[in-house]
């Protein structure tokens, strides 16, 4: 999700718990995970370094506490300069702190029924775990809170009334969603994995058959059409494909993938994401294929 929507989530949490005192410091928690987009500055340059990139290493039970100590010491600093109080920024005391923590769990959370997840137990493991309810960033949402807050903020509701308005919105969206992905469940038993598209009724079932793989898309009531089928490897092999899984441009490649297939071209073997490549998956939009030469493979 956004962090606007991650922002407001918090703020009316907060507030519908009775501890208004402590929204700053939730609403702190709840964006701050976010700020690991300029993580990609530096990992850009350095493919070793793929989880710290916007929905990476952050995204971690290891990484929200990371951020929310980061984002705490950031208080005490601008503390320091004077631009807030220290009766503003340590008032709350230890709930402070408690209150940014739970905002960074809350974000994680929040990023749970999206695809296509967030590495919850990095850096000990890359593996990505998601829900996939959602189809990644939601638009709709984005544009709900967006709509929300300019609402509030030129006075056309109160700030209790917004909340509500906006809760029911943001619920019902939930549910519809939720409902559709209980609904193919029957039908997409079987899939290795099935990516939830824009339209809560459809889907894009993966099918791991082996020396390939197999994808259908799949509506609720419609069932199954276009099947497309993607060798996994094209004039190549598992055992010379091997060797190639631990350089960095590949690690990082198959972290942000669906699929992974291996095409020799010569002395080089390009590994792609077909799905994002051809635009059946949007998301994320970086990184959907590399080439590697059998050179790189000797200096890596």
């Amino acid at each position: 999700m956004d962090s606007l929507t991650h922002a407001l989530i918090a703020a009316i949490l907060a507030y519908a718990l009775g501890f208004p005192q402590l929204l700053p410091f939730v609403v702190l928690g709840a964006v701050i995970i976010d700020a690991d987009i300029l993580f990609s500055l530096l990992s850009r340059h350095h493919p070793s370094l793929y989880l710290f990139i916007h929905g990476g290493i952050a995204h971690s039970f290891a990484g929200a506490v990371v951020m929310a100590v980061l984002a705490y010491a950031g208080i005490a600093l601008v503390t320091l300069t004077g631009f807030i109080s220290p009766a503003q920024s340590w008032g709350a005391g230890p709930a402070g702190f408690a209150a940014v923590l739970a905002g960074a769990f809350l974000h994680l959370a929040m990023d749970l029924p999206a695809t296509p997840g967030i590495p919850l137990l990095a850096p000990l493991s890359d593996r990505k775990y998601a829900f996939f309810v959602l189809p990644g960033p939601s638009i709709f949402l984005m544009a709900l809170s967006l709509f929300f807050v300019i609402w509030m903020a030129l006075g056309v509701v109160t700030l209790a009334e917004g909340m509500v308005v906006y809760v029911v919105i943001f619920c019902s969206f939930l549910l519809v969603r939720v409902i559709a992905f209980c609904a193919s469940r029957p039908a997409l038993r079987g899939a290795t994995r099935a990516i939830p598209q824009v339209n809560p009724l459809r889907w894009l079932a993966l099918y791991d058959t082996g020396d390939m793989w197999t994808v259908q898309e799949y509506r609720v009531g419609s069932g199954f059409s276009g099947r497309t089928v993607y060798p996994r490897f094209k004039h190549t092999s598992k055992e010379e494909v091997a060797p190639y899984l631990a350089l960095p441009e590949v690690q990082r490649l198959r972290y942000h993938s669906s699929i992974v297939t291996a095409e020799r071209d010569g002395d080089a073997i390009t590994f792609s994401d077909p799905l994002r490549v051809s635009g059946r998956i949007f998301y994320p939009p970086h990184y959907k294929q590399v080439r590697v030469a059998a050179g790189d493979l000797a200096s890596g």
